[in-house]
Formats: structure tokens, sequence, C-alpha cells
């Protein structure tokens, strides 16, 4: 049975192990966490740990499942190879995939399915597993290091498409901060500031009004982020006051994410919600590769989002 393995960083070195696993490993519940460490399938350092023994700054943890004890939700496998190139292969990722394994999704994610016929290949970058739309895999290793290289010196161009809660008037560039939000009850969700602050990185994100949805009060944008941070595009959208239709984290209410893990999608949250997934799909990708050749690569709409904006495609060109 595959074991998994994570390592203690500064901001939980103090905690007790069970409180550690509940915060970042929300798919056992407390009781089945101390089950397994009971029954000696977590580990500290390679050996049976108690479920109050205090962390310490990188101890390695090592969690041994019980085979068949988490089971994984349903995905959505509609996706679909968009192009395929020598080096990179271009695919059209369905909301509700995840792209590699993590959390209790360990074997239906995109990575897994396409490794079905594509042995070997790697993930360039990455979206969120409710986000849709393109993302690049790399066929070699060498190619991987390449394309990674150009992304994160900005040699890649990205375009994303949102809808968004209210009557959009803020097209430009918006550029601040982004990092950590210590406030949040949630680890990983970060805060956009324009000014500068501890552990934050410099953002910068250009947006475009495309359509407005009278009835709803939602507006459809195409973003340009010209940096990479982490929810750069959620976390900013927040900021400017128009969080993206559906998005659990970066909306209203940000206990709409925790209420997400503690009970699932109910109807209640569902109604809050409107959509059932944040609404951002990644659009397009340009570069020039190793040989000079131009890749413009786009993915339309998907079909969950065009229920509110119908006649996307036309509106863009009119108004692009």
């Amino acid at each position: 049975m595959k074991s998994y393995e994570s390592f203690i960083v500064k901001e939980y070195v103090g905690q007790t192990l069970i409180g550690y696993l509940n915060k970042k490993f929300p798919y056992h519940t407390q009781s089945e966490w101390e089950e397994l460490i009971d029954l000696g399938r977590v580990l500290i350092a390679g050996k049976k740990a108690s479920a109050e023994q205090l962390l310490l700054l990188n101890d390695r943890l090592t969690y041994i499942p019980i085979p068949g004890r988490i089971q994984e939700p349903e995905v959505d496998t509609e996706y679909v190879v968009v192009a395929d190139h020598d080096e990179v292969l271009y695919v059209s990722k369905p909301p509700n995939l995840p792209i590699h394994p993590a959390g209790r999704y360990r074997t239906k994610t995109l990575l897994n399915f396409l490794e079905r016929t594509y042995s070997g290949i790697l993930p360039v970058h990455r979206i969120d597993r409710e986000t849709s739309g393109l993302v690049l895999f790399a066929k070699t290793k060498d190619a991987h290091l390449h394309y990674q290289k150009l992304f994160e010196d900005r040699k890649i161009k990205k375009e994303y498409l949102a809808i968004v809660v209210g009557r959009f008037d803020k097209p430009g560039i918006v550029t601040g901060y982004i990092g950590k939000d210590l406030k949040s009850e949630i680890r990983k969700k970060q805060i956009f500031q324009l000014e500068e602050f501890e552990s934050a990185k410099y953002s910068e994100t250009e947006f475009l009004h495309i359509d407005y949805n009278t009835e709803l009060n939602l507006s459809l944008i195409l973003i340009r982020p010209k940096t990479g941070r982490i929810h750069q595009i959620r976390a900013s959208l927040l900021f400017l006051g128009y969080p993206i239709l559906g998005d659990k984290l970066y909306g209203k209410r940000e206990a709409a994410f925790i209420d997400f893990i503690n009970f699932g999608e109910t109807e209640e949250l569902l109604k809050e919600l409107v959509h059932r997934r944040q609404a951002l799909h990644s659009y397009s990708v340009s570069f020039a590769d190793r040989s000079g050749e131009v890749h413009n690569i786009r993915v339309p709409l998907h079909k969950d989002l065009c229920h509110y904006f119908p006649n996307w495609l036309q509106t863009m060109s009119q108004n692009l």
C-alpha cells in the first residue's frame, strides 16, 4: 500500500499531531485519525506516534492508509486533448477534476487518466480542481524544465475568462501584493493589498470587461495575469469587490469554504453560491517554442458557464 509523507513547517511547530491532521487533512474525521494513529499508521520519523505528541520543525510524518478506507469523490472525466505537439500536450480540463493527486483525490486525476495513453508526461503548470480550461503537459523531463522556465520568465502569456458578481467597471492593470491571509482560519487563503506587507509578493493583473448580464447582475471579464502568484486572480477580484461567481473561498463569506469541507455541497450552500464551482476558465496560452514556432491555443468557455453568457464569443470579438 502506498504511503504519503509530509514535513512540518514553522507554522505547525508546537501543535499536536491530531490537531495538525485535523486542520491539514480533513478527508478523515478526528475519530478516524485517532484510530489510524492507534493502529500505527501515522508515524513520526518512522516511529509510532501519539495523538497528543507535539510537532517539531522538519518532523517527517508518514501516513499509511488502510486499503479502501478513503473513498475518492466522483470527478468529471470529459477532458479533451486539444493539440498534440512534439514536446507539449494541450488539454482542455473540465471542472471538478484535479490535475494531480492531492487530498482525497489519489487516482481520479487528469494526470493519471492521461498517463494511460501518454506515459511519462508532466504538468507544466496547474489550475485548481474547479477551474476549467487549458492545461499544458510536457512529454519529456527536458521539455518540462524548459517550459516551466518559460512560465517563470513570463514568456508564456495566459488569458482567463471569469464571471464575477456585479457590474464590473474597473478595467485596467491592477498592481499590488499578495501573501498569506493571517486573519483567515483557512491555511491556504491569500490576500491582496495595495501596500507591501510581510512575506508578500508583487502582483500584477490586467482585467478587461466583456459583457454584463443585467438580469443576473453578473459580468464576464477577460484576465491577463502578468505575474504568477497563488490565487492571484481570485484574491485580486475579491479586493476589487467583484468575487467570482461560485467561489467558496474568495466569495462574500469565506466560511462557505469551511461549510463545504465539513458538510459537502448542501442545498443551502448551493443556493448561496448560485453556481456549483468557481466560474473561472483558463482560456488561452501563447508563446514561441524552441524552434521559433508560435503557439496560440484557445479553449472555448466551458459549457456550464455559457448559460450566463451564451453569446460570449461574439461579444468578446466586438468588445476587444
